[in-house]
């Protein structure tokens, strides 16, 4: 077949490589906040916050008349409600369910602005490149 051992050697070496890598990328996911949005889009999603989502998500305020008191998205009670739950699903959540009242209709970028805000928030680090709409992202909620 025309194999020789030291080609052998070198793509078992390949192969093994590239499994470690794998496991540390994986071991990097499941217990470091990895860098997916940008500064920028988090600052602008702090001002879409506080004028839509903070009255009815901050613990010290009181929601509208009419409406109810919605999940905290800062702190303890959102990382054990979000723990091993992806981006791209806070992003389709947010999208299609808020404001709940039906108040403002968010688009894609507004979204993705005020996932950033919420990472950033939540002590997500900030990166070079923009968080983009993406449902199906897996980047890994993580403590």
């Amino acid at each position: 077949m025309g194999v020789t051992l030291s080609g052998t050697v070198m793509m078992l070496a390949a192969v093994a490589l590239a499994g470690t890598s794998l496991l540390a990328r994986a071991g990097q996911s499941a217990t470091q906040k990895p860098q997916v949005y940008a500064k920028e889009q988090a600052d602008r999603g702090a001002k879409q916050y506080e004028k839509l989502c903070a009255a009815c998500h901050d613990p010290g305020k009181t929601p509208p008349a009419g409406k109810d008191k919605g999940p905290e998205l800062v702190g303890d009670k959102f990382t054990s409600e979000w723990q091993d739950r992806t981006v791209g699903e806070l992003a389709f959540t947010i999208l299609t369910s808020m404001p709940n009242d039906g108040s403002a209709v968010l688009s894609a970028s507004e979204t993705a602005d005020l996932v950033a805000h919420i990472l950033q928030a939540n002590g997500y680090p900030d990166g070079p490149t923009p968080l983009k709409y993406d449902a199906s992202d897996t980047t890994p909620i993580v403590k």
